[in-house]
């Protein structure tokens, strides 16, 4: 059973995402943010990775999932690259999930969702050049209206995203593959996981 997953990633929006995930997952582990000292890196050095497993050791945590943007790169060859820097006794439990380019574009993959949620119009979405920081800046706006974090904004956007939608977000190869594999860790743990890939509507 997995209790406990430390978390390694940049922004409050990035642990948000991964709160959403967990709980579309029907997962009821505890997510542990990673030690102040390795900072926020888009590119985890070998040094803080092994800093990150020794924090994590010590608080007993059954997985650890680094989490980044693939930017403007190749989403196979960023994981290709965090992955390698990991210790080698950690590699049983160490999963890597590079978002193309970044999760607000992942939620933007159904930009008719994503704007009724943050209520804004479409159109605003349209533009690939601003639209990360427009998402941003409406997650921001949300928030304070909410009276919650931006990472608990962004959870609950994609906690409550209807199936259609996720399964809309899963056409994208590397947020499936995040996906497959935090499913393959729930199993290798004997956990119990919802499986959206399979999903059908009910609607």
């Amino acid at each position: 059973m997995i209790r406990k997953v430390g978390i390694i990633c940049q922004d409050a929006n990035s642990m948000g995402f991964l709160k959403g995930l967990r709980d579309r997952l029907e997962c009821k582990a505890e997510l542990i943010g990673q030690p102040t000292e390795i900072g926020k890196p888009r590119h985890l050095p070998r040094k803080q990775a092994k800093l990150a497993w020794e924090y994590f050791q010590k608080r007993g945590v059954d997985l650890i999932v680094h989490f980044t943007d693939a930017d403007t790169g190749r989403w196979q060859e960023v994981r290709r690259q965090e992955m390698g820097v990991m210790p080698e006794e950690a590699a049983s439990m160490w999963i890597c999930g590079v978002a193309v380019n970044n999760p607000e574009e992942w939620m933007c993959r159904d930009a008719e969702y994503l704007a009724e949620v943050l209520s804004i119009p479409p159109e605003e979405l349209q533009n690939p050049v601003n639209r990360t920081g427009r998402i941003k800046r409406a997650i921001g706006l949300v928030a304070v209206q909410s009276n919650e974090d931006k990472s608990e904004t962004v959870a609950r956007i994609v906690r409550d995203a209807p199936a259609k939608v996720f399964r809309r977000w899963l056409e994208d190869d590397a947020l499936r593959s995040f996906y497959s594999d935090c499913r393959a860790a729930a199993t290798a743990d004997e956990c119990e996981t919802l499986n959206e890939l399979e999903a059908t509507d009910d609607e």
